[in-house]
């Protein structure tokens, strides 16, 4: 008790001071909420994140089981051979190098969107320090207490487990209180490259929506979880540190009635889990070109509306958190169809990529340089010795340069500001912003105080082209003119319907996003109102249209 009063009490005052500090600084509502906005969105929004939280939990204790399950053959094979040790050290401390967001995308490829391509990253990262502590306690066993067991012709099992085991128990749960402490950022970076569901992506989600309540309820869901796990490997510490027989105590722990719940749970969840996923066999998989925004409502409208399915196409949306990658799915063969942007697609083209197109969902360019209103910009020259903060590097680098310098636009700076575009104009971290949707994020940084102006890519000079269009692999035979005909005819039913119902078709879209707060919603129908105009009037891609941007591509040289 008298330990548990002075953290209370600090944390009390932390909060405290937390809530203050927020409500005299306001501008710090780019980057932190207040902890009373947090703690009201998690009751608000209770169901939503006991299901992604139940998810992760999954991810977690899964991957955690592998690992323990793979720690102790390994430590005990480097234990018996030291050719085994001197490869398998090295190896291990590589793998552990590797930044598991970088390996997720790879499982991906290998198991398909499914529950194994989250947990194998997960149980990587927890491998390493399991093992070399299981090792390290197994090293740890004094030369003559070995002696003494093998002179009284003792096996290899029972020096193993009635020697080695017993006196690595200390070592043991150093590496488990170490690898239950990590679990969590382990199943989130699995979740960022290749999941639906779970505190990861709802993190991510949010973030892009601005939604700092959702985003640290769903960090302090995380935080949670992490604590549970190592207040559990301390509760089995305390047991196994009764110096009771090994076998005895592996018995007490399975048989208590918290280990039998808590397995009992699990087994249930990763069931129902497996039953879920086998259902989806047959569906046409349909790879966002990010996370779902008002652009994408038409989809889903489709979707509840049954258009697809009177075509006989069973779609299935995947979202996607880094966005330009679906066109990599549909290569590998992990996904059916593919929503990308045109300039991006004609890129690969020139990789010699088998890609079709095969419908349009936006028919002119959405990208624009966005600046704050009442800046003293009315023309183009006026942006003359601005900051500029564009998204991704590259190409996109090069096209933004080459606007620039077409029109005598000389930059005070050039910031790669990730994709954190919205936060960096509204700090005034710059003072424009270059590949950001003219419909929306306005309205999004309208929502939060900021008007803007913004100058479309039509009137800088580029060509006009499709924002989003739907490709297919021409391997498969979904870029064949039997499916392709049908897509087409549901893509478009969906999206004259949407536009004249765009109330309906917003609610639907809400429907299908049970995460986004009120506050992204509001700011989200606006954008949607913006969008509607730009929505595909017909699925003909034109080859002038098509031809003409390409060849201004290649006369800027940034093909």
């Amino acid at each position: 008790m008298k330990k548990v009063l002075p953290i209370t009490f600090f944390l009390i005052a932390f909060l405290i001071s937390w809530e203050l500090f927020n409500y005299f600084n306001h501008d710090f509502i780019f980057v932190i909420p207040s902890p009373s906005q947090v703690i009201l969105r998690l009751w608000d929004k209770a169901d939503r994140f006991g299901f992604h939280t139940i998810v992760t939990l999954k991810e977690m204790v899964a991957g955690l089981a592998i690992a323990l399950l793979a720690a102790f053959p390994s430590a005990w094979i480097m234990d018996r051979s030291r050719l085994a040790s001197s490869v398998l050290q090295p190896l291990f401390i590589l793998v552990q190098c590797i930044p598991m967001f970088t390996l997720a995308p790879i499982m991906v490829v290998w198991f398909g969107w499914s529950f194994t391509a989250i947990v194998i990253p997960t149980a990587l990262m927890v491998f390493f320090p399991l093992t070399i502590n299981i090792y390290q306690g197994l090293r740890s066993v004094p030369q003559e207490f070995e002696d003494f067991f093998k002179t009284h012709q003792a096996t290899t099992w029972q020096v193993l487990t009635k020697l080695k085991l017993p006196w690595a128990l200390p070592h043991f749960f150093s590496g488990l209180r170490l690898a239950a402490a990590i679990a969590g950022i382990a199943a989130v970076a699995g979740e960022w490259a290749g999941s639906q569901e779970g505190l990861g992506v709802l993190m991510m989600e949010s973030r892009r929506d601005m939604d700092l309540e959702t985003n640290f309820a769903a960090l302090l869901c995380l935080t949670l979880l992490s604590y549970l796990f190592y207040f559990i490997t301390v509760s089995c510490e305390r047991l196994a540190s009764q110096r009771r027989p090994l076998k005895l105590l592996i018995k007490q722990a399975f048989l208590s009635r918290w280990a039998k719940s808590f397995l009992i749970l699990t087994a249930s969840a990763a069931f129902i889990y497996s039953c879920q996923r086998n259902a989806g066999s047959g569906q046409v998989r349909l790879v966002l070109d990010w996370l779902p925004n008002p652009n994408h409502i038409p989809l889903y409208v489709g979707l509840k509306k049954g258009f697809f399915q009177e075509e006989g196409i069973n779609l299935q949306i995947q979202k996607l958190q880094e966005p330009g990658h679906s066109t990599t799915y549909l290569l590998l063969e992990q996904c059916e169809i593919a929503l990308s942007y045109m300039p991006h697609t004609i890129r690969t083209f020139q990789k010699q990529a088998e890609l079709e197109p095969i419908g349009i969902l936006i028919q002119e360019p959405l990208n624009a340089l966005i600046f704050r209103d009442k800046e003293g910009v009315q023309h183009l020259q006026d942006l003359n010795l601005k900051k500029f903060g564009f998204c991704t590097g590259g190409k996109e680098a090069q096209t933004l340069q080459a606007l620039l310098s077409n029109h005598s636009i000389y930059p005070k700076e050039l910031l790669n500001v990730g994709f954190d575009l919205v936060t960096s104009l509204g700090m005034k971290k710059v003072d424009v912003i270059y590949g950001a949707y003219w419909n929306i994020e306005t309205a999004h940084l309208r929502s939060l105080g900021i008007p803007t102006r913004f100058f479309k890519l039509t009137e800088l000079g580029i060509p006009s082209y499709y924002e989003l269009i739907f490709l297919a692999n021409k391997k498969t035979p979904y870029s064949q003119p039997f499916f392709v005909d049908r897509f087409k005819k549901a893509l478009q039913k969906s999206i004259d319907y949407s536009r004249l119902h765009p109330d309906e078709a917003f609610a639907i879209y809400c429907h299908y996003q049970p995460d986004k707060s009120e506050k992204t919603r509001q700011w989200e129908l606006e954008a949607w109102q913006l969008t509607i105009p730009t929505l595909a009037d017909q699925q003909t891609i034109s080859p002038e249209i098509w031809h003409a941007f390409e060849f201004w591509l290649r006369a800027h040289q940034l093909l």
